[in-house]
């Protein structure tokens, strides 16, 4: 019998389907964001434990992008990608259905596990579909069309819940999971690398053990303090962990952490750049989620216009940034592309809680159009030989999920201790300034702590003497600790950005691209 070989499709048909189920688990994850601050109301956790959710998430994806890459160069990069897709659908349906927050947390450990079976493997499509001097513009395509999925989810997301609640973003992000399946398994040809060899095992335990211990320390540190036992156990178990991990894989054939790609100065700056690129991001982002969100008079739909506004930013900024980079120097290209954010989360310090919308719209509009992503990916690609590709890029997506959640998490957790700090300040200040005995500023520092709940008899009864309302009082000093939150989590992310430029000034000046990659696979 005659065996008939379908013809190839389309390289740009095959990245339109990619791109589309990118999108589809894109927009799905972006849902998330706004929802935090509901579903920590609705579960009754504080601030800084709404970072497991996210933490959750990032744990799972971070850890496996390296084992999905892996497997995808040896059994099928398409095969991968669908099963994620099955994996996230139904994930999304079980935190619809949470009963409990620690129902939630399981749910959302297992969508990591779906994302990671997706972008490490459109990224590697990127390398076998386009080649070298072509990479940058399909880059950018890529960035864009996460930006527009991250920019409508966003505000999608906002108007969802503020009618049907946190549930309806995990139902309706499990059907279009199941869409973006059937795209992906009807217009995408199968791709294969290296050979099938045997899997490491002693590589993806302690990526597991590294990856949640070093990503649970901010967390760690708002629950139990910097000095705790709990802490410094994360931290020393981290450390010890990717010290193995090192040794490990420098010794191992065909190792799960593509370890070698690092040894590259090129690739290896690149990573570097990423991850910090990534975590200053996400660091501004989610503070200015929780700000506009628990401002006095604020709304999480102004949360999901945040995100529109700064994603859409983001897709015009991408195409540019992702075709410019295919035709000038990437490093100054790169250079001034980071100057943009700088300039924008200096401006962003000198914001309050009274601030109005349509200035920080204006803000974070300017920020999300200073995206560097599709010129990292371009650099990280060159110097992946073909066979590698999903090995390459789960290592290029670890680094960007490790990244997401240092940078997320801390930025809750830093949001919550500055508006806690400036909050009480304030209260103590206005209790000061209107007369209140200075034996009673305990009972005040108390009361605020409680939201205003749990009142002193004795403070009660000062405060109804001198024709004062407590809940006036923790309207400003809510107002006030907003303000010193959002602009001291603007000057940390300014040093991230300036770091990453001086980083960047170290980048080779000539970018050499691997030999067998002139043609794509």
């Amino acid at each position: 019998m005659t065996t008939i070989k379908k013809a190839p499709r389309s390289r740009w048909i095959q990245f339109s389907a990619l791109v589309f189920g990118a999108f589809i688990a894109i927009e799905a994850m972006v849902f998330q964001a706004p929802a935090l601050p509901s579903i920590a109301l609705y579960f009754d956790v504080p601030t800084h434990l709404a970072g497991f959710i996210v933490l959750s998430f990032y744990v799972m994806s971070a850890s496996f992008y390296p084992i999905t890459g892996r497997l995808a160069d040896q059994y099928g990069r398409k095969k991968v990608l669908l099963i994620g897709l099955v994996i996230f659908s139904f994930s999304e349906f079980a935190a619809a259905l949470s009963p409990t927050f620690s129902f939630l947390l399981l749910a959302r450990a297992i969508q990591g596990i779906g994302v990671a079976c997706i972008f490490p493997i459109v990224i590697a499509y990127i390398g076998v579909l386009f080649p070298s001097e072509e990479r940058g513009t399909a880059s950018g395509i890529f960035n864009s069309v996460q930006g527009i999925g991250s920019m409508s989810g966003a505000a999608i997301a906002g108007f969802l819940i503020s009618i049907y609640g946190w549930p309806i973003i995990y139902w309706v992000g499990g059907g279009l999971s199941v869409i973006g399946f059937f795209v992906i398994l009807f217009f995408v040809d199968e791709s294969k690398g290296e050979a099938k060899a045997a899997l490491d095992i002693p590589g993806i335990v302690l990526i597991f053990i590294a990856t949640g211990s070093l990503l649970s320390v901010t967390t760690l540190v708002q629950i139990f303090g910097l000095t705790s036992p709990f802490t410094l156990g994360a931290v020393l178990t981290g450390v010890t962990a990717a010290v193995l991990l090192w040794i490990v894989e420098n010794r191992i054939e065909t190792p799960i952490f593509e370890l070698g790609l690092l040894k590259n100065k090129l690739y290896g700056l690149v990573a570097l750049l990423y991850l910090l690129n990534v975590a200053a991001m996400q660091l501004y982002i989610y503070s200015m989620n929780f700000f506009l969100t628990l401002r006095p008079d604020g709304a999480v739909t102004e949360t999901g216009l945040f995100f529109m506004v700064i994603y859409g930013a983001a897709v015009l900024g991408g195409i540019i940034v992702g075709r410019l980079s295919d035709k000038v120097n990437n490093k100054k290209l790169l250079i001034i592309t980071l100057l943009i954010p700088t300039i924008a989360l200096i401006i962003n310090t000198q914001i309050s809680a009274d601030t109005s919308f349509l200035k920080i719209a204006m803000i974070s509009a300017f920020f999300g159009v200073g995206t560097a992503i599709p010129i990292f990916i371009k650099l990280a690609l060159t110097v992946v030989p073909p066979e590698k590709f999903g090995a390459g890029s789960g290592l290029l997506s670890f680094i960007r999920d490790f990244g997401t959640p240092l940078g997320s998490v801390t930025g809750i957790v830093l949001y919550s201790s500055f508006s806690e700090s400036g909050q009480t300040s304030s209260l103590l200040s206005q209790a000061e300034e209107a007369g209140i005995s200075s034996n009673l500023m305990g009972a005040v520092e108390k009361a605020g702590a409680s939201g205003g709940e749990v009142i002193d008899s004795a403070l009660s009864t000062e405060l109804l003497s001198l024709g004062i309302k407590f809940e006036d009082l923790m309207t400003v000093a809510a107002g006030e600790g907003a303000t010193t939150a959002i602009n001291s989590l603007s000057y940390v992310s300014v040093v991230f950005f300036i770091a990453i430029i001086i980083v960047a000034i170290f980048l080779p000046k000539k970018m050499g691209i691997v030999k067998s990659d002139k043609k794509a696979a």
